[in-house]
């Protein structure tokens, strides 16, 4: 396969709150690329009144902890399997553990595909524990909103359509922290793997969004 702005493969991992799931987005619209965004196939699921939907939401929301593997691959499996194939990916979410590491290099070989870049965004945990506890989303439009930014209390409207505003139950500062604390657990070995090979990227997350971005994207320019 031919690597050009269309077909490239991209991971983005990163520490909690460190923006990785709007990298990712922003990633899709630059270059064009589907984006597999695992977290918000999780929180749909954990929607539905089904016995995985109750699984993933006893996991997620009210545990606080990391839905298992073998929960989210045929998941995940199915969806990509159902992309444009002449059109690349952004994976946001996975892969965070070893295993996901071993089942996406054979499944992607077998869709011809390849992971081309790998970037970590890094952010000490204090601000991540600070960004995180800060979210509040709309309920009427699902606007992303940031207390003492957006809006200055949980009874305010949201300013953009004037909706109920509220925090997802896993952005809970104590659920922020067991996530923190699984995160170097599990993730840690994924880092290590991929910077062994060369291939990882590590990219400061303590700058704005767009500063973020240009890096990523000037990284990715300079090689396709």
């Amino acid at each position: 396969m031919i690597m050009n702005k269309r077909n490239i493969g991209v991971i983005i991992m990163g520490s909690q709150g460190s923006g990785k799931g709007t990298q990712a987005k922003l990633i899709a619209q630059e270059y064009d690329l589907q984006h597999l965004e695992t977290g918000g196939i999780l929180r749909n699921i954990a929607k539905e009144d089904s016995e995985i939907g109750n699984v993933v939401n006893d996991l997620i929301n009210k545990k606080g902890e990391f839905v298992p593997w073998e929960i989210v691959k045929d998941v995940l499996n199915e969806t990509v399997e159902d992309f444009d194939p002449e059109r690349g990916i952004v994976f946001d979410g996975t892969p965070r553990r070893m295993e996901e590491v071993s089942y996406w290099e054979k499944k992607l070989q077998e869709l011809g595909r390849r992971f081309d870049f790998i970037f970590f965004i890094r952010l000490p945990g204090e601000e991540s524990i600070r960004r995180i506890s800060s979210r509040r989303i709309c309920e009427k439009g699902g606007h992303p909103l940031i207390m003492g930014k957006d809006v200055q209390s949980d009874e305010d409207k949201c300013p953009i359509c004037g909706g109920d505003i509220y925090r997802r139950e896993d952005d809970a500062p104590e659920k922020v922290l067991k996530r923190l604390t699984w995160s170097k657990e599990i993730l840690g070995p994924v880092i290590e793997h991929y910077k062994e090979k060369g291939k990882l990227v590590e990219i400061d997350g303590t700058g704005s969004i767009q500063e973020v971005f240009e890096k990523i994207k000037k990284y990715i320019n300079d090689r396709i």
